[in-house]
């Protein structure tokens, strides 16, 4: 069997990047300079993916260069995991790596730090939804604004979106409900739904 592992509903990408947002950024005039960073999709009324959301430090060699040339990519990875050949029944079946990932490019990014408080607090909003604190920036005091001092907003149209979720899509009913079976209570588990 055959699968494609790109064909992934929008949706799906959408969750994909809300659950694993912490993403490498990758500076195309200097991918030496990539570096880790949580990162949020923004979407149209539709839901349909426009730009990346983030920030960055003021003063790195990625702030720099992007600065200069905003085309970049911006790769994440989600919940993976080695599938060895013992949780299969099918005898000739080999080990393989079930994955989550996804590629966004962008033609340009602006650095801006009129981004910079947005950015910041549309992630905050986003995790602490996430973990059910209710914490808000406020909390921080009058070191909230040294602390956005360091670190740059930004915005980047996104030009293309190359999602690859290896789920065992391309086996049998029978090995896939085997994966799922090994996997227990994997996050990948959930994902092979």
């Amino acid at each position: 069997m055959s699968a494609d592992f790109s064909k992934v509903p929008t949706r799906d990408i959408l969750d994909f990047a809300a659950a694993y947002p912490l993403a490498w950024i990758v500076p195309a005039a200097d991918p030496s300079t990539a570096l880790l960073m949580p990162l949020l999709i923004e979407t149209d009324a539709d839901g349909i993916p426009l730009s990346i959301l983030g920030h960055m430090p003021v003063r790195g060699p990625a702030s720099d260069v992007l600065r200069r040339d905003g085309k970049a990519v911006f790769l994440f990875l989600g919940a993976n995991a080695y599938i060895p050949p013992g949780w299969v029944s099918q005898t000739d079946w080999a080990p393989t790596w079930n994955f989550l990932s996804l590629k966004i490019e962008a033609a340009s990014m602006q650095v801006d730090e009129a981004l910079t408080k947005p950015a910041v607090e549309a992630l905050v909003r986003h995790m602490e939804a996430r973990a059910g604190s209710g914490w808000t920036v406020d909390r921080i005091g009058p070191r909230y604004e040294t602390l956005l001092a360091g670190i740059t907003g930004f915005r980047a149209p996104i030009s293309k979106i190359e999602p690859r979720f290896k789920l065992g899509q391309d086996e049998s009913e029978t090995v896939h409900d085997e994966i799922k079976r090994g996997l227990g209570d994997h996050p990948l588990a959930d994902w092979m739904e």
